[in-house]
């Protein structure tokens, strides 16, 4: 149509304005680091600038080879040269080939799909300062050590999960369910008025330690909790060996130059996470062990950690002190009060009640959408829904949800979205989960019968994902995408899923008793978010 190609070629043209503009002025235009729909514009010269001190400065890196621009096969050589040393290495490790064999295909790394993975930087504009912070963000999908890490981490994590998970938040709805029901336990009495709050802020997280350090912490951890001689039929030593190997051969390129991480590593690999969660629980284990805390709340989210203290403020500081003793290179503020800013909530002890409600940051900008990639139409719907979802379960006063709900709706007028857009999801929210009368009249009753439901909802939230997980497993879940911009999309979908499971049946009887599951999902051609 007409009115697309003219759109097409509006588009186009703006955006090689754009481009033109940024290269006449020397300017770069990135998205921030906190990954919402922000962009930073600043001079190309000093952002550069800024990266190659983050380079000089750092001790998280170490230089391995310069590659030259004019041998443009130096790259590929030294990728070529380190997967056949690392499959060199697995081998030497796992030991018999044929007995092995299928652990040796999922950890060994094949050249033709595996790529050196490259840093960059993103600008971190939640320091609010005059110096620019930058994050550093290193891609790692296809990298020598993805399949090994992807073996170690549906290996390993289960058992490390057994013994951490009831000290872990999985995210902020996790924290506050937990919160809540803690508090609720006992008839209500566990929340004195003298009750505090205390938060630790782990400041050189995820890169806190050598590779030595975190792997004596694991040799621990395997030696005290561990009990089977093996895991999936591999020695508790040669797991080992292979995270010892996993940790040693992080390396990215940079700039014509290739590094490899001295401490810690990617965190865009689940194993790493795994690891930083082992380590710290071993750091922190004489804090969450302690007698003292044997009957209060406490937990830990990634660099931050929270718990109740009923007790004298020097018992405290002595635990601390211990525990900086015994780590050296563990770096963490502490803040104690009646309040507490976690995980995006606000939390406040009022005289031995508990006051929940969203927290937004005065250091992120406000009214802004997350980025996401896709079709942003329907992930922004999503994300509104969960949205208004968290602020319920945030707010323990319906004045507080309501003032949540019109911020999140201005926050939608201020990225364009329609009001017919906004109003048509507050409906189905309400509706949904039987709440229709607050939409005109804030009723405690009825909102404390809301909070109920929508913390019971989390129940079937984790079931619907764990069924998905075990489809997947079992390769019985299908996600496909298809470019979308406009017409009758839940017409095609339903017609091309009609089509697709037709085709995909099979004549074997595990198939016809558990038929394919097919979940179509659209995105657009552009990458950005409007």
């Amino acid at each position: 149509p007409s009115g697309l190609y003219q759109r097409a070629v509006y588009e186009h043209n703006l955006i090689q304005t754009i481009q033109e503009q940024l290269k006449h002025y020397d300017l770069i235009l990135r998205r921030t680091a906190d990954q919402r729909n922000v962009f930073y514009l600043d001079d190309r010269s000093y952002f550069e600038q800024k990266s190659h001190e983050y380079m000089e400065k750092t001790n998280i890196f170490q230089l391995c080879e310069i590659i030259y621009k004019q041998n443009t096969q130096s790259q590929q050589e030294y990728l070529t040269k380190t997967i056949n040393s690392l499959n060199q290495d697995f081998e030497m490790i796992v030991g018999d080939r044929k007995k092995f064999k299928d652990i040796l295909n999922r950890i060994c790394g094949k050249i033709e799909q595996t790529d050196l993975p490259y840093l960059y930087f993103l600008p971190d504009i939640s320091q609010r300062e005059n110096n620019l912070f930058l994050q550093p963000i290193i891609t790692t999908k296809k990298s020598p050590t993805s399949r090994l890490a992807s073996y170690l981490e549906q290996s390993i994590r289960p058992i490390i999960q057994a013994f951490i998970s009831s000290n872990i938040f999985r995210n902020g709805t996790d924290f506050i369910q937990k919160l809540n029901q803690y508090f609720e336990d006992d008839n209500g009495k566990r929340l004195r008025p003298t009750t505090k709050f205390v938060t630790i802020k782990i400041l050189n997280f995820p890169h806190m330690v050598s590779h030595d350090i975190m792997l004596n912490a694991f040799q621990d951890f395997l030696r005290d909790y561990i009990i089977v001689p093996d895991i999936e039929n591999l020695s508790l030593g040669k797991i080992f060996r292979l995270t010892s190997a996993f940790l040693h051969n992080n390396r990215f390129y940079y700039n014509n130059k290739i590094y490899r991480f001295v401490k810690g590593g990617p965190m865009s690999l689940p194993f790493m996470e795994t690891l930083t969660n082992m380590y710290l629980f071993q750091c922190f284990k004489s804090l969450s062990q302690t007698t003292v805390l044997k009957n209060e709340f406490y937990g830990r989210y990634k660099d931050q950690i929270i718990f109740t203290w009923n007790e004298q403020f020097d018992q405290l500081n002595s635990i601390l002190k211990t525990i900086r003793t015994e780590n050296i290179n563990l770096k963490f503020d502490m803040n104690i009060a009646s309040n507490a800013r976690f995980l995006n909530a606000y939390i406040e002890n009022q005289q031995g009640t508990l006051y929940s409600r969203v927290d937004h940051n005065c250091k992120i900008q406000p009214y802004t959408l997350p980025y996401v990639i896709g079709h942003s139409k329907v992930s922004y719907s999503h994300w509104f829904r969960l949205a208004l979802i968290r602020a319920v379960r945030y707010c323990t006063s319906v004045t507080d949800f309501n003032q949540e709900r019109v911020y999140l709706e201005v926050t939608w007028l201020a990225n364009g979205y329609s009001l017919k857009f906004i109003e048509k999801r507050i409906n189905h929210f309400y509706s949904h989960f039987g709440a229709v009368s607050l939409r005109t009249c804030l009723d405690e009753n009825v909102y404390k019968k809301l909070r109920h439901r929508l913390f019971n909802f989390i129940h079937e939230q984790r079931n619907y994902l764990k069924n998905n997980e075990e489809l997947d497993k079992k390769n019985e879940r299908v996600q496909l995408t298809y470019l979308y911009e406009f017409g009758p999309k839940r017409q095609f979908n339903q017609r091309l899923q009609e089509i697709l499971s037709r085709n995909l049946k099979t004549t074997s009887t595990s198939s016809k008793t558990n038929p394919i599951k097919i979940k179509m999902m659209t995105k657009h051609q552009h990458s950005l978010n409007a």
